[in-house]
């Protein structure tokens, strides 16, 4: 069984497997008694464990082996994006996570066309839990709210903070550390906004052309990822 599945519960060296992934488990992977499962819970460890319990609504194994997840690292990588369409946004969030984001932080912007509640967050969360099943990761980016006012002080704890600003000329250029980059809405940032975030953040161009949010996205995490030393 090659599938990795999530977990919140481990106690007395066993792992609590419940809800959606252990319906999925028993009724899709249809696991039995002493098969292994690679399992993770987000700290950034997999754990090879053996199924010593299948019941209606949980799978319980006992662990075999704690293995440090050759994906992880400590790079404090923030995504301050401004809240676009549904579905846009669900692309996006998977993507990111992929890319080893460690938090997205959604904002109402001034052309928001969206809003994201608490439900649709934990929708938004789960899917980076999904996310980190797909591409073997061991830790879990996490996905929440914050106000568009503080972000400029909530952004001070990362070394570099670049604004993608659709109208900038600057290139992007080597440098070293972590990293946060703020993206816009499909209807791009206003004034007010284009100044705010340009008073604390390096504003760069991604591309000659008008990206899509979900594209300006990935596109900025992956070139700062190529042009960062370390």
């Amino acid at each position: 069984m090659d599938n990795r599945f999530y977990f919140n519960t481990i106690e007395n060296d066993k792992i609590l497997i419940d809800g959606g992934e252990a319906q999925h488990l028993c009724k899709v992977r249809r696991a039995q008694i002493d098969d292994e499962i690679m399992a993770f819970n987000g700290d950034g460890y997999d754990y090879l464990a053996r199924i010593s319990e299948i019941t209606k609504t949980k799978v319980v194994a006992d662990i075999i082996e704690k293995r440090t997840n050759p994906a992880y690292d400590n790079d404090n990588i923030v995504v301050y994006l401004a809240m676009i369409k549904n579905d846009a946004l669900a692309t996006t969030i998977d993507n990111l996570a992929e890319l080893n984001v460690k938090h997205v932080k959604l904002f109402k912007a001034d052309y928001s066309v969206a809003v994201v509640d608490e439900k649709k967050l934990e929708k938004l969360n789960n899917i980076a839990i999904q996310a980190s099943k797909q591409c073997e990761r061991a830790d879990i980016m996490k996905v929440s709210i914050i106000n568009k006012k503080d972000i400029e002080n909530d952004a001070k704890q990362i070394k570099n903070i670049f604004f993608a600003y659709e109208n900038s000329t600057n290139p992007l250029t080597k440098f070293a550390g972590d990293f946060a980059v703020i993206i816009g809405p499909e209807g791009g940032f206003s004034k007010q906004e284009n100044e705010y975030f340009s008073s604390f953040a390096k504003n760069i161009s991604l591309s000659k052309t008008i990206l899509r949010a979900e594209v300006a996205s990935v596109c900025a995490v992956s070139s700062l990822k190529a042009v960062r030393l370390c």
